[in-house]
């Protein structure tokens, strides 16, 4: 259980993050660098293991923080954390390369290792939070059939169809897979929320 000082931590540094991106929405280049210094890490390591190709990653990455300064005008703390807006942007730009490179070349190694990659470790091990630790918790809680299924859909960037084409087993299989296997994550993560609060 997280102590009262963690706790407040933690909400003291998303209260800081808000404000950080209220700064880089209005043009201040230190806010948009302190951002990046400190979640630059994180984000590179989920393009990594969604694209499998440092130099890809890289190029992502670029692309990510570039939308953010752009877009940072948008972000809305009423509706989402700010590190979590900033990784479903990561994650939105990881898939749209991995779909765009799936139509220009073969992309079956990259199914195939797409299996163990949430609970692989990589060089980015010594930046892994305790959020981090206890997805990875969650996730392995659920059923190998589960997992694959959320790898194949959030790493691979494979829709519902094509896991079910993958995975040789019915659409509605697959959905019924993914909804449980995200209301178990859900659940997980709010007791965690709790446990923080």
């Amino acid at each position: 259980m997280a102590s009262p000082r963690r706790s407040t931590e933690l909400r003291r540094r998303g209260q800081d993050s808000a404000a950080l991106f209220k700064r880089i929405a209005s043009g201040d280049e230190s806010a948009f660098a302190t951002l990046y210094d400190t979640t630059c890490g994180l984000i590179y390591g989920l393009l990594l293991r969604i694209l499998g190709s440092s130099e890809t990653a890289e190029q992502i990455l670029v692309t990510v923080y570039q939308e953010v300064w752009e877009e940072a005008a948008t972000y809305d703390d009423e509706r989402e954390r700010p590190l979590t807006w900033l990784v479903t942007i990561a994650h939105s730009r990881a898939v749209a390369r991995v779909r765009a490179d799936r139509y220009s070349q073969p992309h079956q190694a990259s199914l195939e290792s797409a299996s163990g990659n949430l609970m692989s470790k990589s060089n980015t091990d010594g930046i892994i939070s305790t959020e981090q630790r206890f997805v990875q918790s969650a996730f392995a809680e659920l059923s190998p059939a589960q997992q694959h299924i959320i790898e194949l859909a959030y790493f691979s960037g494979l829709r519902q169809n094509e896991i079910a084409a993958y995975m040789s087993i019915s659409l509605q299989s697959v959905q019924v897979g993914m909804r449980a296997a995200m209301r178990k994550l859900r659940e997980a993560l709010e007791y965690h929320q709790l446990r923080l609060a």
